[in-house]
């Protein structure tokens, strides 16, 4: 079988390398193609996805990871792939909507999947209107960070307005969430279609985010049920076979805070088990809808 891998802008050597060495581990013919060297062509009303003057519609199963640059040109890769016979774990409704954080919160809540109370605002005084609803201190969140970055806390008005003038110079949504405490650790599921990998990720010295790159540690961890339960469900609502969706405990109770489209695979952690673990279950997906369509 035929396996592509589409990288997009902020794709790192070392990830792109384990899963094409793990992919070689399972199909018979593996291709790398970086975003940006794709082009599209629509000829008679035909549509083609093009390499190297390779037909990417003719693979057997593709995985791309995307991030908020690639949405633009990324989004139209996915809706070609989706509509062709190449399996593909994501979709581009779920790319789309997992770049917008607050979207997000808010396509899930609908579902009864417990989140924080969230806000979006344009106009820096209704920010700080619903500043004062939601009670200090506040979390801000640019709409398409990822890693950490674009999270910022204010505990108070003061510090709330320094970033508000900052926000309003770049023209960004003021997206903000109440601060949820989190014991220095939060519990990133990731979803690879049925399978669920709890991974607990502590916050670096000094710091209050939880995110690995940043220098925090990570761990894998037993899920409780109900919260294995709500990632599959919020992986399903969105459409995404592979997704890490992120939530955080506090008083015994816990609360989704965002979902990652392109999840990193921690390899300073875990080696190369969770890109093993995608390859496993990229394959047998493909070979049961291979299987299926024989008949």
């Amino acid at each position: 079988m035929k396996f592509l891998y589409i990288g997009g802008s902020n794709e790192k050597q070392i990830v792109k390398q384990m899963i094409l060495e793990e992919a070689h581990k399972f199909f018979d013919t593996v291709l790398y193609a970086p975003l940006s060297k794709i082009k599209i062509e629509c000829i008679e009303g035909k549509t083609k996805l093009l390499f190297k003057g390779t037909d990417l519609t003719s693979f057997d199963a593709c995985y791309a990871r995307f991030f908020s640059k690639d949405l633009m040109f990324g989004e139209i890769v996915l809706d070609i792939l989706n509509h062709s016979d190449v399996f593909v774990p994501l979709n581009s409704e779920g790319f789309q909507i997992t770049n917008h954080k607050y979207f997000t919160v808010k396509v899930l809540s609908r579902e009864n999947i417990p989140v924080p109370i969230s806000s979006l605002a344009v106009s820096p005084q209704t920010a700080i209107d619903m500043s004062h609803k939601i009670g200090y201190p506040i979390v801000i969140k640019l709409l398409s960070g990822f890693g950490g970055r674009g999270v910022m806390r204010a505990n108070s008005e003061e510090e709330f307005k320094p970033v508000l003038d900052t926000l309003k110079v770049f023209k960004e949504f003021i997206s903000t969430q109440e601060y949820v405490e989190s014991n220095n650790y939060d519990i990133r599921c990731l979803v690879m279609g049925e399978d669920v990998f709890g991974i607990k990720r502590t916050t670096p010295a000094g710091e209050w985010r939880t995110n690995v790159s940043g220098g925090g540690k990570a761990e894998f961890v037993e899920l409780s049920n109900a919260m294995k339960q709500d990632a599959l469900k919020a992986s399903t609502i969105l459409g995404l076979d592979v997704c890490a969706v992120d939530f955080i405990e506090s008083e015994g109770k816990y609360k989704l805070i965002e979902v990652n489209f392109a999840p990193g695979f921690m390899p300073d952690f875990f080696g190369s088990k969770l890109p093993n673990a995608l390859m496993k279950f990229l394959y047998k997906k493909t070979r049961e809808i291979k299987s299926k369509n024989r008949f």
